[in-house]
């Protein structure tokens, strides 16, 4: 069964980081939406990368499936929206727009942000992450056409 992996999910397997590669093989194949997608473009521009480096992120995320809105996503990202503040939780944007992909499709969301634990209804495979990913989670060289 595919899960939705969140940018902070997707920077982790694109770093190799062996937690994430075994959720991806097990979820696979893992998918994105087009919030994640814009989060994780915007990030290679907010650091000021340079063009080869913004290629390269939009080859990595060439190969993943992408989830389009359909008329129900800002309903139910509105909800969640609503849900979360009425409990008094700050409802950032991009965890709204995600989950409601997540919950739409039915489908896990593979993140490193304990917010969407939050989110009723939502299945969340939280990634804790070390301080160091070169301590004991060494990175592996990426194999061509491989996630």
């Amino acid at each position: 069964m595919p899960a939705l992996f969140d940018t902070g999910a997707l920077e982790l397997l694109r770093r190799r980081y062996r937690r994430v590669e075994s959720l991806a093989l097990k979820n696979y194949p893992p998918v994105v939406c087009s919030h994640v997608v814009g989060e994780y473009i915007y990030a290679q521009f907010q650091t000021r990368a340079t063009d080869a480096t913004v290629i390269a992120a939009r080859l990595f995320l060439a190969p993943f499936e992408m989830l389009a809105q359909t008329s129900l996503t800002p309903d139910l990202c509105a909800q969640v929206r609503a849900r979360l503040l009425a409990e008094g939780v700050p409802a950032p944007d991009p965890i709204c727009w995600i989950a409601a992909h997540a919950l739409e499709q039915q489908l896990p969301v593979v993140t490193t942000d304990r917010q969407f634990r939050r989110v009723a209804g939502l299945r969340v495979l939280l990634i804790k992450v070390p301080a160091d990913l070169t301590g004991q989670e060494k990175r592996r060289p990426a194999l061509a056409g491989h996630l």
